[in-house]
């Protein structure tokens, strides 16, 4: 019975992410045995010049291109060697519990390799940030431990993201937590800020080991319990007999069983995976926000991926108070960072999608929308010269709700280009400069395109000069108005 019930706890454990292990009061972050004596400063990233700073390990920096782009420098290993080189306490001879921990997880090995598999993507992450701070390796389990790598959300006084951060501690690390923005599930910037809270742990404490304990259990529940001889080296015997939940306790025994696998698989029978072709993901800062669809449509991959790298949006779209990040994979990162550079960024944020039901030219759209026809064909992306088929969806700038006279607006184009002028509505632009500066009277342009002298011009609206496409009554005609969109 009590190995059934042992099967039980360790599929749950490499799943979910640690029998226990995720609401805890959270201590914040955890680092382990005296490996860094040093602990660097947090290095800081420039500001965004033109569209977007970007890192991803493993790359050779790109010619000089517009936006700048930073590479880190690169690591062409495994990220299972990076890990071994980074570990800094004992493995699998540090007391028996780490051992038991370490048959558990690989009890059923296909699993488990599968579980790693899928953390690949974020870890690789969480490893870049732990060489660029020189902390030991093991610290890249911890998110495994507390989630499975899985950005978990919560409600209420609840932890939260891969590292299971609960509210308090992330707002005390610098993480917002808002409406529509929550920085734990946010993975570069929760990594940033448990890390953080690691290094500090390890400068109070002097002891990686007591660093994870403070994760799991609290600060300054540690704190009580070894007092002002916290930096005193203190044996696992020591340690096992600190007064702390049992949980605590193993949760310092999974961290150290998992790198005990790491370092030597084949004891365990376990086949570490290598990441795949788009697992390496790259971090953008933007000088403003991007609208999700867009940002999926120029990087060329599923907008329900994007989304699941980029949790931390609760709403799918980037807060106006940032941030303006997104991670995506590093493979699709060039393509995106070009075609976006040739938007105009007050464009970035709002796009909708429409669906023709007529065949129609692309060049109607980009008049429509004040975007050069190039860049609407390299955001969709279609031929911007073939006729676009009835049934075409194209992603076009602005909200759904403030473009709803953009099905007009398209049919008077496409019917004015063959028979009457038609103007398009820039910034600044008012009825009576227009007509001033056609050499129309104004009473003429309100009355070929059914406006008053107090309506609100809007960008990109199209602008007859001729009466020829207006119906009696001095309205375009309602099917005029749907034929090519909805």
């Amino acid at each position: 019975m009590r190995r059934v019930v042992l099967r039980r706890v360790v599929r749950r454990d490499w799943r979910l992410a640690a029998l226990g292990s995720g609401c805890f009061a959270l201590g914040t972050v955890c680092l382990l045995l005296a490996a860094c004596s040093s602990t660097p400063p947090r290095p800081t990233m420039p500001a965004a010049t033109a569209i977007a700073t970007a890192h991803v390990a493993g790359e050779t920096p790109p010619a000089p291109s517009t936006p700048p782009v930073r590479i880190e420098p690169p690591a062409e290993s495994s990220p299972w060697q990076r890990l071994r080189q980074r570990f800094a306490m004992p493995g699998c001879d540090y007391s028996p519990a780490v051992r038991h921990w370490a048959h558990l997880y690989t009890e059923s090995a296909s699993g488990f390799s599968a579980s790693l598999s899928q953390a690949l993507p974020f870890l690789l992450v969480v490893l870049d940030q732990i060489e660029q701070r020189d902390l030991p390796g093991e610290f890249a389990f911890l998110p495994y431990i507390e989630s499975n790598y899985t950005p978990l959300a919560s409600s209420g006084d609840r932890a939260a993201g891969i590292w299971q951060l609960m509210p308090d501690t992330a707002r005390e690390a610098g993480l917002r937590i808002a409406p529509d923005y929550d920085g734990r599930l946010d993975v570069y910037a929760s990594t940033m800020a448990a890390l953080d809270l690691l290094q500090r742990y390890q400068q109070e404490f002097g002891d990686w080991r007591l660093a994870n304990m403070a994760f799991n259990a609290g600060e300054y529940r540690v704190k009580s319990l070894v007092g002002g001889d916290g930096k005193s080296a203190r044996s696992a015997a020591e340690l096992d007999h600190l007064r702390l939940n049992p949980r605590t306790h193993a949760h310092l025994a999974k961290l150290l069983a998992l790198a005990c696998i790491v370092s030597d698989p084949e004891r365990f029978n376990v086949e570490l995976p290598e990441p795949q072709t788009d697992a390496a993901l790259a971090v953008l800062d933007f000088p403003a926000p991007v609208d999700l669809r867009l940002a999926a449509h120029l990087a060329d991959i599923d907008a329900a991926r994007l989304q699941r790298l980029n949790p931390g949006y609760l709403h799918g779209h980037m807060p106006a108070n940032g941030p303006f990040r997104l991670l995506l994979p590093a493979s699709h990162r060039d393509s995106m960072v070009s075609t976006l550079a040739k938007l105009p960024q007050s464009s970035w944020r709002d796009w909708h999608e429409v669906v023709l039901k007529q065949t129609q030219s692309l060049n109607v759209f980009a008049s429509a929308n004040n975007v050069d026809p190039a860049t609407l064909a390299a955001v969709n992306p279609v031929d911007d010269n073939a006729p676009l088929a009835p049934g075409t969806r194209l992603l076009l700038p602005g909200l759904a709700d403030r473009t709803g006279s953009a099905a007009q607006n398209v049919t008077l184009i496409a019917q004015a280009t063959s028979s009457a002028p038609v103007i398009v509505v820039h910034a600044g632009d008012t009825l009576w400069r227009i007509a001033r500066r056609q050499h129309v009277r104004l009473d003429d342009l309100l009355s070929w395109n059914g406006l008053d002298r107090n309506a609100t011009l809007h960008l990109g609206q199209p602008l007859r000069l001729h009466a020829s496409l207006v119906a009696a009554d001095g309205q375009a005609t309602a099917s005029a108005a749907a034929a090519a969109a909805n």
